[in-house]
């Protein structure tokens, strides 16, 4: 019975130090992804002030009418289809791509 209890915590020591390894794992992706995420919230601010000028506009004419749904696809469609910088690492030129593309084409749009 001892033996069976003491390889029963043995166990649970193992595992308990691998959860604790994987926790402090996901904490240190979760920061890196808060602050990658906080790079781009110019561009965020940008598509929530863009999106909330072309939902008045149905105010105008109910012609203007666009979904969240569809203007969410635009977003992300312009995200994936504008122009990359050279060089990946280049954060402020594919923010400002980035700015330029989303605001041009949710006008065309």
């Amino acid at each position: 019975d001892n033996e069976t209890l003491i390889n029963t915590l043995a166990q649970s020591k193992v595992t308990s130090t691998a959860v604790k390894e994987r926790v402090s794992e996901a904490e240190k992706v979760v920061a890196t992804i808060n602050i990658t995420r906080e790079k781009y919230r110019i561009v965020a601010t940008r598509a929530s002030i863009l999106y909330f000028i072309i939902a008045d506009l149905s105010l105008v004419d109910p012609m203007y009418q666009y979904s969240l749904v569809y203007f969410v696809q635009l977003y992300r469609m312009r995200i994936n289809k504008s122009e990359k910088p050279k060089d990946p690492e280049d954060l402020k030129t594919r923010l400002d791509i980035l700015l330029k593309d989303i605001t041009l084409n949710m006008y065309v749009n």
